[in-house]
């Protein structure tokens, strides 16, 4: 709707919003520019109270032009959870959890994917295409369906069998591939080119639907830190644009800490912040738990490192017996079932704990139903 460009976070390079482009011509990820003087005549807290509390609350910061493109499953508005028995046993008072397992597919995807397939229909879009660890291949084969559109997902190998039947109930065509998801990227992306069909995934588009996680955090509450779990980084970098983009429209008054948590094989982003590198490290070999955040070559890793440094926040990694342990205490704790990779950010807090302050207001963002693994 106020969507002015696609700028390039490596070379500025700005390129017109009414093609689809994915990545720069010289390989940096896009972001989304928009016009936010005419978004500042358009929204305030007092207009969005009138609207209900979910995703499309905020679309005006959202890049999907015409309403009938807006298609939606009822994501967004997940439960903020005061999460008060883990707080006291860690001595904390002010824990919460925001769990995106109470989204339609069961993860927070579908933020991201109802504005993708939005965009997909603008662009005129008659099949689509995208690599997936699972959570975001289950999404889009469900707006898919909604959407009357084919959906080609490819998948490595050692997807859970029941991301790969939800993703196969939906109708979608699934392409197995022998190898991690950074091969399983590889993949779609040029069959996209040979077929033709538009290509989905962590891409700008889908920063941008993820974007209201972080409207929906200081909407309800005025967080002092954020732990995300963080595989491609896009959600990272989503939730923390979001908040920046409400503190530049006046409408919030500081940003939290962004805090970002890895499996230790699988430290790309982390091993870049603690190393002090502008550039995220592929990583050589993935063998986690955590797969959903299996990302060896994260598309978003640089965005999610600025995220984490720009906020005066850090980044950490945890192993995959902590991160067994976090899952288990959110289920035996705050009876939050969730999959592994949200492990993570629970075993990320205990394992730093001496760097919160016990009247601090924490965030722990779940990201995905433990049902999906």
């Amino acid at each position: 709707m106020f969507e002015e460009s696609l700028k390039c976070v490596e070379c500025d390079k700005e390129y017109s919003p009414d093609k689809p482009r994915f990545r720069c011509e010289c390989g940096g990820a896009l972001d989304v520019k928009y016009d936010y003087k005419a978004v500042q005549d358009r929204i305030d807290w007092e207009t969005l109270d009138k609207r209900n509390f979910d995703h499309n609350r905020y679309r005006e910061l959202f890049p999907v032009v015409e309403k009938e493109h807006l298609i939606t499953l009822g994501e967004g508005g997940t439960p903020l959870i005061r999460a008060e028995k883990l707080g006291e046993e860690l001595g904390l008072n002010n824990l919460y959890i925001k769990f995106e397992g109470m989204n339609p597919t069961g993860s927070f995807k579908d933020r991201g994917t109802a504005v993708e397939i939005g965009k997909a229909l603008e662009f005129g879009a008659e099949e689509i295409i995208v690599a997936s660890t699972g959570n975001m291949g289950a999404s889009i084969s469900a707006y898919a369906a909604k959407a009357g559109i084919k959906a080609n997902i490819f998948i490595p190998n050692q997807v859970p069998d029941i991301k790969f039947r939800q993703m196969k109930k939906h109708g979608a065509e699934i392409h197995q591939v022998d190898g991690d998801y950074a091969k399983a990227a590889k993949k779609a992306k040029k069959a996209s080119k040979n077929n033709d069909w538009y290509l989905m995934g962590d891409y700008p588009y889908r920063g941008e639907g993820e974007k209201s996680v972080g409207f929906e955090i200081v909407d309800e509450i005025e967080a002092d830190k954020v732990i995300l779990p963080v595989g491609n980084g896009t959600l990272m970098h989503g939730t923390y644009k979001g908040i920046k983009e409400l503190e530049r429209l006046g409408m919030v008054n500081r940003v939290p800490e962004m805090i970002g948590i890895q499996a230790e094989d699988c430290n790309t982003v982390a091993k870049a912040y603690k190393e002090g590198l502008s550039e995220v490290p592929e990583a050589e070999e993935v063998d986690t738990v955590a797969g959903a955040i299996a990302c060896a070559d994260p598309l978003d890793g640089k965005f999610a490192l600025e995220a984490i440094r720009e906020s005066e926040g850090f980044a950490d990694t945890v192993s995959d017996k902590e991160i067994k342990e976090g899952v288990d205490m959110l289920a035996e704790k705050e009876g939050i079932y969730a999959e592994e990779s949200c492990g993570t950010v629970l075993a990320g807090l205990r394992n730093n704990l001496e760097k919160f302050d016990k009247g601090e207001v924490i965030v722990l963002v779940v990201t995905g139903h433990g049902l999906k693994t």
